[in-house]
């Protein structure tokens, strides 16, 4: 099995364990909720939901960037916004010296060599989250990453409202209105969401290693 078949497999395996984790916590939650008068169980799904969602999406991204670089791809090849995540310390640079007429002329020099850059040098934590996946910043990262944000489209609202919106009401010591809450509900969306980004990215790691596409096109996810 080369490198991106492992990658791709670690994608699908580690979904695979988020999901079954999640059905699992429905079915115990639920059952516990029955005797619980403060909505502490629905608060500990919402909570755990958004912990899988925001986690998988960063391991998302550690695999395709260890994709790219064990390829040996250049970031401009990839994605020209992603060039951000090298120019990083050329850009602080600028910022230190007060974009000085010297600085930016050094910071114009210095573009030649970081158009070759690979991804050995390229900082993951612009595309990373930070404890807010909210759509605005999916839409964000995945404009630098430069994958197709349709499939999301249609939970906009759910994403920002229920998944993101109601962990940080929880989070930041709140009392949401829970009364309504279809855990179960909850749990397949969090799942439906995993599984598009499995998707995303898996196709995105095949579609930039030319040599695999034929293998891309006979590669189907397991579902839970």
């Amino acid at each position: 099995m080369n490198d991106l078949s492992q990658n791709v497999d670690q994608i699908d395996g580690l979904r695979l364990r988020r999901a079954k984790e999640l059905s699992e916590l429905k079915v115990r939650m639920t059952e516990a909720g029955k005797f619980s008068n403060y909505g502490v169980h629905s608060k500990a799904v919402i909570v755990l939901a958004y912990a899988h969602w925001e986690g998988f999406y960063n391991e998302c991204v550690r695999h395709f960037i260890d994709s790219l670089e064990s390829h040996n791809k250049k970031v401009r090849e990839v994605s020209w916004s992603m060039l951000v995540g090298v120019l990083k310390p050329n850009l602080q640079k600028l910022r230190d010296r007060n974009h000085s007429s010297e600085a930016e002329s050094q910071f114009v020099d210095g573009l030649r060599a970081t158009m070759d850059k690979g991804f050995s040098e390229f900082d993951a934590n612009v595309v990373m989250s930070r404890s807010n996946l909210d759509f605005k910043k999916l839409k964000q990262n995945f404009d630098i990453l430069g994958f197709d944000l349709v499939p999301f489209q249609k939970f906009r609202i759910r994403i920002d409202k229920e998944l993101v919106g109601w962990r940080h009401s929880v989070a930041h010591g709140d009392d949401p209105d829970l009364s309504s809450v279809d855990l179960e509900n909850h749990v397949q969306l969090t799942q439906d969401l995993l599984l598009l980004l499995s998707d995303s990215f898996q196709e995105n790691i095949y579609s930039q290693c030319s040599d695999e596409n034929t293998e891309c096109a006979g590669h189907s996810n397991a579902t839970v």
